[in-house]
């Protein structure tokens, strides 16, 4: 049998524990409202900003080439770079300068479109597969139209031959595409969850009193309730790439010094960012709103589904203030292209000196708490 009244005095007492908690109410509504802004402005699956190269000597129709990619809104122009004079195209896309680059041979356009003996080279890469899938495509319409306009045909197809290598994911495989960034993914998730709420459930518990009276410095106690996180997050990560590799067939072209040094940098930006909520944070229930409030953006805006030069300028910065999006490029270069040395450093500073940030930051509150 129901109790009318009973039922009703539970309803009332948990709307008034939601509605007299600030950061509840926030992350309650807040977070829908930050759904619809993302999905509808910012998110999109549409292939756009796509940085190409034409590497040929000066001509009429390299130019048209590219005039047509920038003009076609798909493409941007790359700054600093005069394909004329490229002597290894592959090093532009090792070296993230481009996306694609279309190579013609050493007699040019014109030449290849003639003779057909000669082929015209689409270098892309493809560590992103879906994404180099519609590259190619792209590039294939424009050569196409230009080819066309210019005469080159023979009963109505034109007449070209396009050699396409496709570089760093051969197989063009989403899984992997997704496997190094959902090491990212579950192992921030976990920690950033988990490592919050151990610090609150003390609160909760009312043992933090015995810890801040105990010989224990600050640091003590940080190190203490953080570091067997830690190394839960480096075990989650090197599970996640055992079962990539030896379940999925992953190629680990990287070196794996690199990736122990990323993923020590991810999981100790994880835990500052989890001791920072948990000094906010009262209760266990505020921790994970509060996890939940931080990892939802930074997942969607870390190019981990949607690629973050699909995002629209007005809501790109918020993607290079995210040390996720450092994290998951950073081992998508180790696992598939081998670990550019450049760019691994690169990245891996900036997700350390974020670190860093959050760690002295999370430090500074949490003893203030104590005193």
């Amino acid at each position: 049998m129901i109790h009318k009244r009973t039922v009703w005095g539970l309803i009332r007492k948990e709307f008034i524990q939601i509605f007299r908690d600030p950061k509840m109410i926030f992350a309650i509504f807040f977070i829908p409202i930050m759904q619809l802004v993302m999905f509808g402005l910012a998110l999109t699956s549409e292939v756009k900003n796509i940085e190409m190269i034409v590497v040929s000597k000066p001509s009429a129709i390299a130019r048209e080439i590219q005039t047509r990619a920038i003009a076609s809104k798909w493409f941007k122009k790359v700054h600093g770079v005069d394909g004329s004079n490229v002597v290894d195209p592959v090093s532009l896309l090792d070296s993230y300068k481009a996306e694609a680059v279309l190579v013609a041979p050493e007699e040019g356009f014109a030449y290849a479109l003639e003779r057909q003996n000669k082929p015209i080279q689409l270098l892309i890469n493809a560590t992103n597969a879906q994404r180099a899938q519609q590259v190619n495509a792209y590039i294939g319409q424009i050569l196409a139209r230009v080819a066309a306009d210019r005469g080159y045909q023979l009963n109505g197809p034109v007449r070209m031959a396009l050699d396409t290598r496709i570089l760093f994911n051969p197989q063009l495989s989403t899984t992997h595409f997704m496997v190094p960034a959902l090491m990212v993914m579950a192992s921030f998730i976990i920690l950033m969850i988990v490592g919050s709420m151990a610090i609150t459930k003390e609160k909760e518990m009312g043992t933090m009193e015995k810890l801040i009276s105990s010989p224990a410095s600050t640091a003590d106690i940080l190190l203490g309730k953080t570091l067997p996180y830690f190394f839960i997050g480096i075990g989650i990560i090197t599970l996640m790439l055992c079962v990539g590799v030896l379940g999925f067939g992953i190629a680990f072209r990287g070196l794996f010094w690199q990736l122990a040094l990323n993923a020590t940098a991810l999981s100790a930006c994880a835990l500052a960012m989890a001791t920072l909520i948990s000094t906010v944070a009262n209760t266990q229930q505020q921790a994970m709103m509060g996890g939940v409030l931080v990892l939802l953006p930074g997942i969607l805006l870390s190019g981990v589904f949607f690629p973050v030069a699909n995002i629209p300028a007005g809501f790109r910065w918020i993607c290079y203030c995210n040390p996720l999006m450092y994290a998951c490029t950073n081992f998508r270069n180790i696992i598939l292209k081998g670990g550019d040395y450049l760019f691994f450093w690169h990245y891996f500073a900036i997700l350390s000196g974020m670190t860093l940030c959050l760690a002295l930051i999370a430090y500074k509150n949490f003893k203030a708490k104590l005193n």
